[in-house]
C-alpha cells in the first residue's frame, strides 16, 4: 500500500509523487524478478552433481589427498549426538579420512563403527561434553556441526585442502543455504570474511566450522546452552588468533533444515547472548558494555575517557546557504558530546547571503571560518583544514550533513579512540528516508559502491547488516571520525590523483594497509542530502577527471577491488543489495583460492 501523500501539495506535485511511488514499486518487483533469476542460474552452476563439477570435485580430491584427518562431533544441547540427515551426508563424503566423536552409550549409527570414537559422557550434558570428546580426538581439526544442519558432500574435502594450503589456518567456516523437506536449496547465506565487530554485534558464523584441536584445547568450558553457547565459544576461541588464522571458505558447506528457519537476521540478544559478549568484552575491552540493539544484534558501547578528546568537525562549503546552516545548526543543537570545534572551509562562496551567513559565525566559541579560494579539490581542502584543526580527532563532514540523533559523535569517537580502528563510518540515510550510506563494498560498479543503498528504513538488509556494527574496506568521508595520528600516519588525502572521486575509498585503503581496521556503525544516524550542492551532471572536463580518477583507482588497487573481504565473491558487483551473481567469482570447478591471488591473504 502506498504511503499517504502529504496535505498541502499541488496536484501536479501529487501526481509526481503518486507516480515516484508507483515506479519505486515497479522497480522493487523487477528486483525481485531479477534475484530469483540469479539464484536459479547460481544454484545450478553450485550443483555438486552435475558431470562437469562432479569430475572437478574428484580431481581436487585426488590432488589434496587424505593426509588430513577431521574429527566430526555435533554442537551438544540436541537430543541426539548427530541427527540421521548429517550421518546420511557424512557417509557421502568425498573426504574419507574422519572419524565421529560418539558418546558411550549412545546407540551408535549403522555403518559408522569403523569410524567411531566414543567418550565418556556420563553426567555431563550441554557445551562442557566438547571438554570431554575432545580428550578422544584424534583428527587435527575438530569439525563441529551445530543443530539443524546437514553438510554438503564436499564440505570435508574442501576443509582438508584448505588446511592443507593454509597451514596457520586456525578456524575455518563457510557458507551457507537452506534446504526443504523435497531436498530443494534455498535462501543462500553468503558471508563475509573474518569481521570482529559484526561478530560481537551477533554470530554471523554459523553452520560447519572446523577449529585446530590445540586451539580447542586453550578454550575454557563454555557453560551456557543454545545461541548463546555457540556465539560465547566463537568469541572465546577467536580471541587468541590472528586476523589471518580465521580462514573464510567462499562456499555452502552446510545446509540448514527447513523447519530451523533461514535465520539469516539478527534477533534481539537474551540475558545469556548478552552476559556472552559482555564476558568477551571484559576479557578484550575493558569498559566496554554490550547493550541490546534497538533493532536487534549487540550494540558494544566503547568508553570515552572522562575527559573528552577535542573533535575537529571539518565542513568544507561553497555558497550553498541552506544547507550549509542546517548543517551547522543541527551540529550545534543536537550533538550531545561536550567537546567538539566546527572548522568551516569557505571555498570560494561568493553569494551574498551565504557570505553574510558566514561572517555572523565569527566569534562564535565553537565555529571558526577558513577561506580557501583554489580550485575545487576535496582531498586538498581537507589536508589544508586539518592542518588548522586543534582536535585529537578529526571528523570529516559534508555541508549537506543534518544530524538526526544527539549521540552520533559519541558514538563514532568511542569506536575511533580504539587504537587497532583508524577510522569510523556513520548510517546515512536520505530525505525519505532511505539508506545512502550503510558501507562501501569494492568493485561494485568497477571501483566501488555504497550497499544497501536506498533500502527503506522497515527493512534490516542482508543478513541484517544494515543494522549492525561491522567492519568494511571503506566508509564514505561525508561523515567519517578518526585519530589526527592516523590521518597524518597515511599522508591525508591524495590530492594529486584524487581531487574530487573516490578519495576518501583510497584514503581508508591506505588506512587499512597500514594494518588499521575501518568500522560503520548504524548506530550514529544522519542525513545527507547528497551531492545537492554539486550535482550529478559532469560536462565533458569534469567526465573526463572522473575517467581519470576511476583509471587510477583500478591500477592502483586492482587486486583488492576483486576480493573484498566484507562482501563474497558469489554476490554480484552489478548491484548493492548483496545479490547472487549469476556469474560468481568463485566455482566449484576451480579451487577457489586460485581465481583471484588475494583470497586467503589479508590487504
Amino acid at each position: 500500500m502506498n504511503a499517504p501523500l502529504p496535505p498541502g501539495l499541488s496536484w501536479l506535485r501529487r501526481a509526481n509523487v503518486w507516480l515516484h511511488q508507483v515506479n519505486r514499486k515497479r522497480l522493487a518487483r523487477r528486483r525481485l524478478r531479477k534475484a530469483r533469476a540469479a539464484e536459479r542460474a547460481w544454484l545450478a552452476a553450485d550443483d555438486p552433481q552435475r558431470p562437469e563439477v562432479a569430475r572437478a570435485l574428484h580431481e581436487r580430491l585426488a590432488a589434496c589427498g587424505s593426509d588430513v584427518k577431521l574429527s566430526v562431533m555435533a554442537w551438544p544441547g540436541s537430543e541426539s549426538p548427530v541427527r540421521d540427515g548429517t550421518l546420511r551426508a557424512l557417509a557421502r563424503s568425498l573426504h574419507s579420512n574422519w572419524e565421529l566423536l560418539w558418546p558411550q552409550g549412545a546407540r551408535p549409527p549403522s555403518g559408522t563403527d569403523a569410524r567411531l570414537r566414543t567418550y565418556d559422557a556420563r553426567g555431563t550434558t550441554g557445551p562442557g561434553l566438547v571438554d570431554i570428546a575432545l580428550r578422544s580426538a584424534t583428527g587435527s581439526h575438530v569439525a563441529l556441526i551445530p543443530d539443524h544442519w546437514s553438510i554438503a558432500p564436499h564440505a570435508l574435502m574442501l576443509v582438508a585442502e584448505a588446511i592443507g594450503r593454509f597451514p596457520h589456518a586456525r578456524l575455518i567456516y563457510g557458507d551457507d543455504d537452506c534446504i526443504d523437506s523435497l531436498g530443494r536449496r534455498h535462501s543462500a547465506c553468503m558471508r563475509c570474511d573474518w569481521n570482529l565487530e559484526l561478530l560481537r554485534a551477533a554470530p554471523y558464523v554459523n553452520g560447519l566450522v572446523a577449529v585446530r584441536r590445540d586451539t580447542w584445547r586453550s578454550l575454557d568450558s563454555v557453560r551456557t546452552r543454545g545461541r548463546a553457547a555457540w556465539w560465547a565459544m566463537l568469541l572465546q576461541l577467536t580471541e587468541a588468533l590472528q586476523a589471518h588464522e580465521v580462514l573464510h571458505l567462499p562456499h555452502v558447506l552446510g545446509h540448514r533444515l527447513a523447519e530451523a528457519g533461514s535465520g539469516h537476521e539478527p534477533a534481539l540478544p537474551g540475558g545469556d547472548e548478552l552476559a556472552a559478549v559482555q564476558a568477551h568484552l571484559d576479557r578484550c575491552a575493558p569498559g566496554a558494555v554490550a547493550t541490546p540493539g534497538a533493532e536487534g544484534g549487540v550494540h558494544v558501547r566503547y568508553p570515552v575517557p572522562e575527559t573528552p578528546p577535542l573533535v575537529s568537525l571539518i565542513v568544507p562549503t561553497r555558497n550553498g546557504l541552506r544547507l550549509l546552516r542546517q548543517c551547522v545548526q543541527s551540529i550545534l543543537d543536537k550533538t550531545d558530546y561536550p567537546h567538539y570545534e566546527i572548522v568551516i572551509v569557505d571555498n570560494g562562496s561568493d553569494e551574498a547571503a551565504t557570505l553574510h551567513y558566514l561572517q555572523s559565525l565569527h566569534g562564535h566559541p565553537s565555529i571558526r571560518v577558513h577561506r580557501d579560494d583554489r580550485p575545487f579539490n576535496f582531498s586538498a581542502l581537507n589536508n589544508a583544514a586539518a592542518g588548522l584543526c586543534r582536535g585529537e580527532l578529526l571528523g570529516l563532514i559534508n555541508n549537506d550533513i543534518e544530524v538526526i540523533d544527539g549521540g552520533w559523535l559519541r558514538e563514532m569517537t568511542s569506536l575511533a579512540l580504539r587504537r587497532d580502528v583508524g577510522a569510523v563510518g556513520a548510517r546515512l540515510w536520505f530525505a525519505d528516508g532511505t539508506l545512502q550510506h550503510a558501507g562501501v563494498v569494492l568493485g561494485i560498479g568497477g571501483v566501488a559502491g555504497h550497499v544497501h543503498r536506498q533500502l527503506p528504513r522497515t527493512q534490516p538488509g542482508y543478513q541484517g547488516r544494515a543494522r549492525l556494527t561491522q567492519e568494511f574496506s571503506a566508509v564514505t568521508a561525508a561523515c567519517m571520525v578518526l585519530r589526527r595520528e592516523v590521518y597524518d600516519a597515511v599522508g591525508g588525502f591524495d590530492e594529486t590523483n584524487l581531487a574530487v572521486d573516490y578519495n576518501d575509498i583510497d584514503f581508508c585503503l591506505r588506512i587499512r594497509r597500514a594494518g588499521y581496521r575501518v568500522v560503520w556503525t548504524p548506530h550514529a544516524q544522519l542525513y545527507h542530502h547528497e551531492s545537492a550542492t554539486r550535482g550529478r551532471h559532469r560536462p565533458g572536463p569534469q567526465q573526463q577527471r572522473y575517467e581519470k580518477e576511476v583509471a587510477f583507482m583500478q591500477s592502483t588497487w586492482g587486486p583488492w577491488l576483486r576480493n573484498d573481504p566484507a562482501y563474497n565473491p558469489n554476490l554480484t558487483l552489478r548491484g548493492t543489495r548483496f545479490e547472487l551473481s549469476e556469474q560468481p567469482r568463485v566455482n566449484l570447478i576451480e579451487p577457489w583460492y586460485k581465481v583471484s591471488a588475494t583470497f586467503g591473504d589479508a590487504p
